[in-house]
Formats: C-alpha cells, sequence, structure tokens
C-alpha cells in the first residue's frame, strides 16, 4: 500500500468514526428520557383495598418500585386522577394516603381491581390532559409512619380535598349499629334483662355539629308473666358537639328527646286486677321526654370506629363508618 493510499485510509477511517459517533449522541439525545414522570417510567399497580371515606388506598407493589415516604401520582388512560404519597409497604403491597385530586372525572373511576398507572416522583412530564392545575410543592418529610394516615395534619398541609379544616371528623355521615342490655324489674321482684340492638346516622350539619336519629328495639320474654312477650321500641333524636382527644378518639356530649313505646303479645285470661296490673307494668317501659348523655369514638382504622353511648335512655358499644 502506497503512502497516499495509507493517508486515504487513515482519513476515512476518522471520517466514519465521527459520523458514527455523532450519529450516537443524535441518537442519545432524541431517545425517550426514562427519568420518573416519563412515559418510560410509568408502571401499573392493581387497587386492591379503598377506604370508605376514599382517602387512603392499598395497592399492589408488583414492580417493587414504591417504599414508604415516596409521593406518586395515580393516572387513568394516561390523564392524572390524584396525587398521593405512600405511608407503608408490607408483604408486596403498599399503603397510600390522597392529598390531591387532579380530576374529578377521574377520580371517579377509581374503584377496587382497577389497574392505575403509577408515577413516582415528579408528574410535570406526564400527559397534557391533566384538567385542574395544582400547585405541586411538597413539604417532606410528611409521612413518617403508618400512624400519619390518622393525623388530618398531613392533608392540610398538602392541600386537604376538604376546604373545611376545623371539622375533626371531615365526612359529614357517621352511621353505627350497636348492642346493650334493658334491665326491668318483673312482677314478682326479681330482675328482667333484655338485649337491645339500635341503628343510628348522624349528620354533621355545621363544623363538629352533628344531628343523630337513632332507633333501638328490645325483647323481654316471659314479661310482665310468664309466657308472655313485650315489644320495647326506642327513637331518640339527638343533638351532639364533637371534641377531639388523645389517641384518635372523639367525645361527644349530646342533649335530644325519647319517644320509647312498649306493648305485650298477649294478654292473661282470668282476674281483671291482675290484666291491670301486668297493663301497669308494661306502661312502666313506656317514656317521653328529654335526655342527655355522651357519645364516646375511638378511631380503629381509617374510616372506622369504635363506639360507645352513655346515656340517661341508652348505653351500648358497637362500631361507626364515616362516609
Amino acid at each position: 500500500m502506497g503512502w497516499k493510499n495509507f493517508c486515504f485510509f487513515i482519513v476515512t477511517l476518522l471520517f466514519l468514526t465521527g459520523v458514527s459517533r455523532a450519529q450516537t449522541l443524535v441518537d442519545e439525545a432524541k431517545a425517550p428520557l426514562t427519568e420518573e414522570g416519563s412515559a418510560e417510567g410509568v408502571f401499573s399497580e392493581t387497587i386492591k383495598i379503598i377506604s370508605a371515606s376514599k382517602k387512603i388506598f392499598v395497592l399492589t407493589n408488583n414492580n417493587q418500585q414504591l417504599g414508604q415516604g415516596d409521593f406518586i401520582s395515580l393516572a387513568l388512560d394516561n390523564n392524572l386522577a390524584a396525587r398521593a404519597i405512600v405511608a407503608k409497604g408490607h408483604d408486596g403491597q403498599v399503603g397510600i394516603k390522597i392529598i390531591k385530586i387532579y380530576s374529578l372525572t377521574q377520580w371517579s373511576r377509581l374503584r377496587k381491581g382497577t389497574e392505575v398507572q403509577v408515577i413516582r416522583g415528579d408528574d410535570s412530564m406526564f400527559g397534557k390532559k391533566v384538567e385542574v392545575k395544582v400547585e405541586t410543592t411538597e413539604k417532606a418529610p410528611t409521612i413518617k409512619s403508618e400512624e400519619d394516615l390518622f393525623n388530618d395534619s398531613v392533608l392540610d398541609e398538602s392541600g386537604e380535598l376538604d376546604d373545611n379544616t376545623k371539622r375533626h371528623i371531615k365526612p359529614d355521615n357517621l352511621i353505627s349499629v350497636a348492642m346493650g342490655f334493658v334491665d326491668e324489674a318483673d312482677l314478682e321482684g326479681g330482675g328482667k334483662r333484655a338485649t337491645q340492638f339500635s341503628g343510628a346516622w348522624a349528620y354533621q350539619f355545621s363544623d363538629n355539629w352533628f344531628g343523630e336519629f337513632v332507633y333501638a328495639q328490645s325483647t323481654f320474654s316471659d314479661f310482665p308473666s310468664k309466657g308472655v312477650v313485650t315489644q320495647v321500641n326506642n327513637v331518640v333524636g339527638r343533638i351532639k358537639f364533637n371534641f377531639k382527644a388523645p389517641l384518635y378518639s372523639f367525645i361527644m356530649p349530646y342533649i335530644g328527646f325519647q319517644q320509647q313505646t312498649a306493648a305485650r303479645d298477649s294478654k292473661i285470661e282470668g282476674n281483671p286486677a291482675d290484666e291491670q296490673r301486668e297493663q301497669d307494668r308494661v306502661d312502666e317501659l313506656k317514656k317521653i321526654g328529654p335526655v342527655f348523655g355522651v357519645t364516646l369514638l375511638r378511631r380503629l382504622v381509617p374510616g372506622w370506629f369504635v363506639k360507645a353511648d352513655l346515656g340517661s335512655e341508652i348505653l351500648n358499644v358497637g362500631v361507626a363508618i364515616e362516609f
């Protein structure tokens, strides 16, 4: 190979190498980003549980990309639905707390069993169909442990879904079922006890003020005499005010009005005096007038409470749910 040919070969090789390198740089510049928030960084998980208040979700963590304290966004069909923070991970699942709603339309589509798109970290580059623009400034650390799932201030600092932050219990409605006992002396002077079942619906008509309707029923066997069954119905209307107590508890003093009725299923035949005596005993179960007392609530998990009513008209223990 002559000197001129050798020089031509070297120049050609350098030119091709330069073109190849330049093309590589161009390709890298044009390649899709894989940072958080880009289409390449989106992965799918499935909703396993949604709390009654729809603020707490449990998602699968099949991709093993979610950890405690991560800020994430949920999307459906490339449309952002909500912003959340991961509170805890366990056994292939994570618990998250919703801090913002991007789209009410997409939010309403979230259901148990739905597969959602998850964007970890910054979501500003995801899609171009965000229906509601919101500030995405997050204050960290916001959630340090699963106990912060019960901490209302976490949501308040990040944009609480309910604009009214004065309420100790955010949702308007509280329904409950409970069981208690009613005691009454029978004709022979002994004690007669009946199980009382009750249901209640409370509505928060103003900050921490609740109006509540209660219906309770109990049945006395062999009262007022053997073989006779007496049924007692108790209807109560209450006004309550809610105070926040330690350990995720609430104290709700109340006043109200009660109407309790009683009726037996049969009458004895014979002595009119005995008949009247029985009727008088049944009438003693009838009540109408004002009542007062206190309701105690202790949060078990988000949306659920254990409940106790300690009042002049009723004593019982049960469970309640907010929505």
